[in-house]
């Protein structure tokens, strides 16, 4: 899976193969120390670094951190995050709102959930094909599923209504 890693205000692809990390294309050698619940102490290409987890943002992808005693903003976004944002799409209805709206046209392939399954924020719910690439369509909250709109097999417009999570 490849990212794109915001940190300290630079911009780098980093890419998992395997298990094995690679930041632009070169192997990056890591070695966990010590980990707790919110402090990681990690060996990169031998060189010790703190790690301390301050704060998540709603959707996941960034986290609040200090770095070797420095404050840090690091977020990472994924080949479809990087496309959604490229067409100018989000993925939801909006933060905290259980409704689901699709991001872009497609063809649903996978119904993974239904009414009355209780769920966990980031749960996916469908999977949809759309320009050859299976996509998944996450749970914006945590909570019960209300309403499931489609079923597979089923085209779907930009912006349809597809689920509802309360």
């Amino acid at each position: 899976m490849k990212y794109q890693v915001n940190c300290k205000g630079n911009s780098f692809q980093m890419e998992e193969k395997i298990g094995v990390a690679f930041r632009e294309g070169l192997e990056i050698k890591s070695e966990v120390h010590s980990a707790s619940r919110d402090c990681l102490l990690l060996g990169i290409n031998n060189q010790l670094h703190s790690i301390q987890a301050m704060s998540w943002s709603e959707d996941g992808k960034t986290l609040q951190a200090r770095i070797n005693g420095k404050s840090a903003s690091i977020t990472l976004k994924s080949e479809t995050d990087l496309l959604l944002e490229k067409m100018g799409i989000g993925g939801t209805a909006g933060a905290g709102s259980g409704k689901v709206k699709a991001p872009m046209p497609g063809l649903i392939v996978k119904v993974l959930v239904k009414p009355g399954d209780l769920v966990e924020k980031g749960q996916v719910l469908l999977n949809f094909e759309a320009m050859k690439m299976e996509n998944q369509l996450k749970s914006p909250v945590a909570g019960v599923v209300k309403e499931i709109k489609v079923s597979l097999g089923d085209k779907i417009e930009k912006g349809q209504y597809l689920a509802e999570i309360g």
